[in-house]
């Protein structure tokens, strides 16, 4: 039995890149890999050497746990995910909690 579950880690990889609005090209650049390779990951073909792993955790500022065994949540601040959505995600937010507060109070 594998320690480490490759479709996990791919999955894993996959969600911090689209958290990261990067298409498969871009990521794989910015981690100095193959967008062939990134496929592979993500797909859990391929496992990831200490190097790419080390490229990960920098570039995205997330631990090697969480990469590796998703045991602690990606470090995402609020400023990185409100510029992460338009005016009209944002604003639908906003809307949306303030009816849960709403609801909260009665």
């Amino acid at each position: 039995m594998d320690i480490i579950n490759k479709s996990e880690v791919g999955a894993r990889v996959r969600q911090l890149r689209l958290l990261g609005d990067y298409t498969q090209a871009e990521f794989a650049e910015l981690l100095d890999l193959s967008i062939t390779f990134l496929s592979e990951i993500e797909n859990g073909k391929k496992g990831l050497s200490q190097e790419t792993l080390a490229r990960l955790c920098k570039n995205l500022q997330v631990t090697a746990d969480y990469i590796l065994f998703g045991t602690e949540a990606p470090k995402t601040s609020l400023l990185e995910l409100a510029n992460a959505l338009s005016i009209e995600e944002l604003e639908t937010t906003v809307q949306y909690l303030k009816a849960l507060i709403e609801m909260k109070k009665l």
